[in-house]
């Protein structure tokens, strides 16, 4: 079964976690585009992947969320771009998941009069990583981490003229305001979700700037009008800085594993973890999703 036939089936797949905060514990510098271990430190991010694999995720996301021009340039390697993004799909590949997802970050920009950003770069930015991507044989695209509707409507265009083929998930990211939740640009969740699954989006959703229980009031508001397969990815609770220990995230895996054993139980099919999730929380979500279904998935 592809990974369309999956989505469309509706059939539940489990994603990863956290990959930036996974390769941070396991010694990326402060300051270390993570990207650039694809080259220099591979057996580090296979042994991430491996691990999700382990814990029984289903599809595991490659190390390439900033992967794009932009971003690499400002590391001064923007012209490793195919380089990084292809070894990161070999790297995933190795770990023998059922899928191996592109991963695609924002370029961290932003439109006049917010920044400085421009459509046009952002297209040639995409499309250099797609092309990456997409020759080395990934089964899905993840758009995520989009804040504004702009620039996932940007990328959505350039990864499905790259590769019509190639399905395209994309998470956008909500904080919760008075009326419902909206992006920190002002697009508000189930009107955006909706017209990016109109303009060809396999699977809509969410990830990052919530935590699994708030994310389960965002589920509902999408469940009600968006008409498109959700992908949802919370992290592991609020982050706090410590002087000794950076950011920390203090949820337990067994409480992330509940709340999201409730949200796949209100009819979301696609379910992973994003920053402070490890293979812990994978596992006990994994672990808990067999219990409450009494089968294997």
């Amino acid at each position: 079964m592809t990974f369309r036939d999956h989505v469309v089936a509706h059939e539940l797949l489990l994603l990863d976690g956290g990959l930036g905060s996974a390769l941070i514990a396991r010694g990326l510098p402060r300051g270390t585009p993570p990207e650039l271990w694809n080259l220099e430190r591979g057996e580090e991010v296979n042994d991430v992947h491996r691990s999700y694999v382990a814990a029984g995720s289903d599809a595991v996301q490659t190390n390439t969320f900033g992967a794009n021009l932009i971003r690499l340039e400002a590391y001064g390697i923007a012209g490793r771009c195919g380089e990084i993004n292809r070894a990161a799909v070999e790297l995933a590949r190795a770990a023998s998941p059922r899928f191996v997802i592109g991963d695609v970050g924002p370029t961290g920009e932003y439109l006049p009069p917010v920044g400085k950003g421009g459509v046009s770069r952002w297209h040639a930015a995409f499309e250099c990583q797609a092309e990456a991507l997409a020759d080395a044989g990934v089964d899905a695209f993840h758009v995520e981490t989009m804040s504004d509707l702009r620039e996932a409507m940007v990328a959505l265009d350039v990864l499905r003229a790259v590769a019509p083929e190639i399905p395209i998930m994309i998470s956008m990211t909500f904080e919760r305001k008075k009326r419902g939740f909206f992006t920190v640009m002002g697009d508000p969740l189930v009107s955006s979700l909706n017209e990016l699954a109109a303009m060809g989006a396999t699977a809509v959703g969410a990830n990052c700037g919530v935590a699994s229980a708030e994310m389960m009031d965002l589920v509902d508001e999408a469940l009600a009008g968006v008409d498109a397969p959700l992908a949802i990815q919370p992290n592991a609770g609020a982050p706090r800085t410590t002087p000794d220990r950076g950011v920390r995230y203090d949820q337990p895996p067994e409480e992330f594993a509940d709340d999201m054993a409730t949200i796949a139980a209100r009819g979301v099919a696609i379910i992973g973890g994003c920053c402070g999730t490890d293979d812990r929380f994978i596992a006990s979500l994994s672990r808990r999703l067999r219990r409450g279904s009494g089968s294997s998935w």
